[in-house]
């Protein structure tokens, strides 16, 4: 992305952050400079906010992109918001959302007021903008998550995972290049046989868990071909650390009816143990597998776990840290 790397705004951004505008669907990219989001009229927000539904729930969150376009994650934006590991907007120690799918809001949209969300210039009706004090004078700390009682132990884990695990130093510019013209290809025809035609087969080290006691194996997993080398080296740290993770079940690549609307499809997502690591809802509607236990059930993965130390090592994203959580899940 060949754009100026001037990175100051006013508060004018700030407010565009409550604009919206027509929905655009999108999917996320990588690149040597970091992560993005492509709409699907081939534009990216720049120098703002955009409502982004990530994980398909139905519900989006607010990621502020800089002058690069590259969303802004641990850390304050230039408004002085709080984002968390993922670039979603945080305040008072909570992930924003709203309904509805993914949407752009810039100051030069064309967008209207939306004083449902903000509230009005008089108070009355939400946020003044007289009481935007928050945005200022707020201490950014990354463990802010660990003495909260409205969190749960779900959002908890998420949280601890962007702020200890997650760690993009190992991606390199190559990798991030090959990954993205893997994808551009599939992109460019969005059927199975074209993501067929990129992914490779990878056998991986994994621990069998068999009358109580653990026993080395083999595994196959199916990924995009510019990422097989890691999938590797991460079952391989799983395996030789000292947890000796059970892998029950794992699933990789597999063409989904959104086709690029998941990773999976793409090749970049893994899935490890479902059942025993669920897919639920913010109100606890179960979506996929059973029940999440870590440190009860050994096929559940704990927050501090050599699955996630060795996915985070890469920088892997994990699904805990979503909105609707997805234990099983990580992704490129």
């Amino acid at each position: 992305m060949k754009v100026d790397t001037v990175r100051m705004m006013t508060m004018t951004a700030l407010m565009a952050a409550a604009m919206s505008t027509t929905a655009f669907a999108g999917s996320w990219r990588t690149d040597g400079g970091g992560r993005w989001y492509q709409n699907d009229d081939g534009s990216c927000t720049k120098n703002g906010w955009q409502w982004i539904d990530s994980d398909n729930d139905g519900y989006s969150e607010c990621f502020y992109f800089d002058s690069n376009g590259y969303v802004l994650t641990n850390t304050r934006t230039p408004d002085g918001s709080q984002v968390n590991g993922i670039g979603a907007w945080v305040k008072d120690g909570h992930v924003q959302s709203q309904a509805g799918g993914s949407g752009s809001s810039g100051g030069n949209s064309g967008s209207s007021w939306d004083s449902s969300f903000w509230g009005d210039s008089s108070g009355t009706g939400g946020s003044s903008y007289d009481d935007w004090s928050w945005l200022f004078d707020y201490e950014y700390d990354p463990y802010w998550y660990e003495n909260d009682p409205e969190l749960s132990e779900g959002e908890k884990a998420g949280y601890h995972y962007s702020a200890v695990h997650q760690d993009y130093s190992l991606r390199t510019e190559e990798r991030w290049n090959q990954v993205n013209a893997q994808y551009d290809r599939i992109a460019a025809n969005p059927t199975p046989e074209a993501a067929q035609a990129e992914m490779v087969w990878v056998e991986i080290p994994v621990w069998r868990l068999k009358n109580g006691q653990k026993t080395a194996g083999t595994d196959k997993v199916q990924v995009l071909s510019s990422i097989a080398d890691e999938v590797k080296a991460i079952f391989t740290e799983i395996y030789n650390g000292q947890e000796q993770f059970p892998i029950q079940s794992i699933g990789a690549y597999s063409w989904r009816g959104n086709g690029l609307g998941s990773y999976h499809s793409a090749g970049m997502a893994i899935d490890i143990n479902p059942d025993q690591n669920p897919q639920v809802r913010m109100d606890g509607t179960v979506l996929v597998g059973n029940k999440w236990e870590p440190g009860v059930n050994p096929y559940s993965i704990g927050r501090d776990s050599d699955v996630v130390k060795a996915f985070g090592k890469y920088g892997w994203t994990w699904g805990a840290m979503f909105s609707t959580k997805d234990y099983m899940h990580f992704e490129w």
